[in-house]
């Protein structure tokens, strides 16, 4: 079953970032904190991004505004993990007159009746038929309170990058997301504006 509830989002942020070097190998780390209110939730969900790298750039020698620089480094992403919000049943199922809700209580109770072995009807028991039959009562303005411990499956991820600066101006820079089951790729086009 697949359920698209519309909903408006207000995200508000602020970030800053801290650089240097140490010898030739260049250092940054910057944080970045968004709040996201989507709104059927009751309070808006906070994401921290904390990124930390460290690099090199090897400057051509007959173009000192010419550069290639490279690094590595990793991020740190972290969100607030308790979601709380309400909707109502018929905005939850794709189908208001019914229909669907009949659907899914009718294959429930096949399920049930048919291929269910004994240790499943007994979980059944406890959790699922409960909800199914408070589905097959409700009309469509029964309201659903539902509840969210979210949290990213792994925090930590590895990045590797590079930018090669043309002049002055126009810098290309890519960075890569490649340790960890989060992948990621950054492609940008930068132009400086000099005074």
């Amino acid at each position: 079953m697949q359920s698209i509830v519309e909903q408006n989002v207000t995200t508000a942020g602020v970030g800053v970032m801290f650089s240097g070097a140490v010898g030739p190998i260049f250092i940054s780390v910057d944080a970045n904190f968004t709040w996201s209110k989507p709104e059927l939730l009751d309070k808006a969900v906070p994401v921290r991004v904390t990124g930390i790298r460290a690099g090199h750039s090897f400057v051509f020698k007959n173009k000192p505004d010419r550069n290639i620089a490279v690094w590595i480094g990793g991020f740190f992403m972290e969100m607030g993990g308790d979601t709380y919000g309400q909707l109502k049943l018929k905005d939850a199922l794709p189908s208001a007159d019914g229909v669907k809700r009949d659907e899914i209580v009718n294959n429930y109770y096949q399920w049930y009746d048919n291929e269910a072995s004994i240790p499943q009807k007994v979980i059944a028991d406890q959790i699922l038929t409960p909800i199914v039959e408070r589905l097959a009562d409700a009309d469509g303005e029964a309201v659903i309170i539902y509840g969210l411990d979210k949290q990213v499956q792994q925090k930590w991820n590895g990045i590797i990058g590079a930018q090669y600066q043309a002049n002055k101006s126009w810098m290309f820079r890519t960075e890569l997301g490649v340790l960890g089951n989060r992948k990621s790729v950054l492609l940008s086009l930068n132009y400086r504006f000099l005074l």
